[in-house]
């Protein structure tokens, strides 16, 4: 039998001491045992070795160990889903390519690389560095844990036709019979939100700066009554404005691909009205009286706030998107950014089910950008006062 090192011994019994202390804890100090045993783990790790020349010791004791005695509660505190959902998109990456790749060298299981990209995904702040990462799963340094969360970045993204997309017209006639007491012929939600970045960009770091005084990639996303994502655009940085963003993209280009038959989508004051896009109406507005208006506005941002409350539970269970640990420095770290953002979409879709509907109650606020009226006008009322009638009459 083997002879183990004692490095690998006392990792063991770190791993073990935090099983215990985790199962008779109580939720609110399982943060402080897991960053404590993270702590312990590189520690032991940095000691010098008793015999010279011989290789830091790789732990996979927390993995292997740790992680399966996790009630399910638990499990999820860490990997932000369900031992379920954990399974299910498993299998739906599973089989992809990269995985098999031998351009990759020899690669850790495949559950592995799925768990840390979880992980790297559902956490923000220094207690998610690729170091921590590293020495928490014992998986080389944080070179290599980049290298796997961009394979399974590039499986998910490979899936994303089975989870993320439009609505087909049999959906779009039943989400319409859904909304025909609300919002006649309202197909979705659309906004923008801002995905933080921790630090600036290398290239044209102005491009990125936003009004708030951070810098941010930005996000536009539809999503449906049933907050499920049904559309999204990620590319441009976070000075550009939402309007500008929309025209284009492709949903915002070719509207009447999208759309039919009279259906159309809730935007806020960011965005020009149309027959297509109805947006609440501004301050200048002389469509009915201002009592009116002021009314139709509350009733109609109480609809449109799904999507806030979207990107908000989004954002709450995968939070490395309050804050990303990724440097631009070049088109190749800005396409890693979008298609990290892609991924936490397309798996929130995945685990969408699973989330409690109480969730999105935490985030009833409305976040409305500052119109800029030099780049659209609206020009057409004629749905926007369809709909301003319909609520007047049935609600006000």
């Amino acid at each position: 039998m083997p002879k183990i090192s004692q490095k690998k011994v006392l990792i063991q019994r770190i791993c073990e001491l935090a099983v215990v202390n985790i199962v008779n804890s109580n939720e609110s100090s399982i943060g402080n045992i897991f960053d404590d045993t993270i702590q312990d783990i590189v520690l032991v790790k940095m000691m010098r070795s008793t015999v010279p020349r011989n290789p830091v010791p790789k732990s996979d004791q927390w993995f292997s160990i740790v992680l399966p005695t996790l009630d399910d509660h638990r499990f999820k505190s860490y990997l932000r889903v369900s031992r379920y959902n954990f399974g299910k998109i498993l299998q739906e990456i599973q089989d992809d390519k990269v995985f098999k790749s031998k351009n990759y060298g020899k690669q850790v299981p495949v559950e592995k690389q799925l768990a840390i990209a979880l992980y790297k995904f559902g956490f923000d702040g220094t207690g998610s560095s690729l170091a921590n990462t590293a020495a928490l799963f014992g998986v080389g340094d944080g070179g290599t844990i980049m290298k796997i969360i961009s394979r399974v970045i590039i499986a998910i993204c490979a899936i994303e036709k089975r989870w993320l997309y439009w609505p087909t017209e049999m959906e779009r006639v039943r989400i319409e019979y859904d909304m025909e007491d609300s919002l006649p012929k309202c197909i979705g939600y659309i906004d923008g939100s801002h995905i933080v970045l921790e630090e600036s960009p290398v290239e044209d770091p102005e491009s990125y700066y936003t009004r708030k005084q951070r810098y941010a990639v930005q996000l536009q996303a539809v999503c449906d009554n049933n907050h499920s994502i049904r559309n999204i655009f990620v590319w441009y940085p976070g000075s550009v404005h939402d309007a500008r963003v929309f025209a284009n993209s492709d949903i915002g280009g070719n509207l009447n691909k999208y759309l039919s038959n009279g259906q159309w989508i809730a935007g806020d004051s960011a965005y020009p009205n149309s027959q297509y896009v109805v947006t609440p109406f501004r301050n200048n507005a002389t469509t009915g009286t201002t009592i009116e208006r002021r009314k139709f506005n509350k009733y109609f941002s109480s609809h449109r706030v799904k999507i806030e409350c979207t990107f908000g539970v989004i954002k709450e269970v995968f939070s490395s998107l309050k804050g990303l640990r990724i440097r631009i420095k070049n088109k190749k770290s800005h396409k890693l950014v979008c298609q990290w953002i892609t991924s936490c979409c397309i798996l929130y879709n995945i685990i969408r089910d699973s989330i409690p509907k109480e969730d999105y109650n935490d985030y009833l606020h409305e976040e409305i950008e500052e119109a800029d009226t030099s780049l659209f006008s609206d020009s057409d009322e004629v749905k926007r006062i369809e709909i301003f009638n319909f609520v007047c009459n049935k609600f006000l």
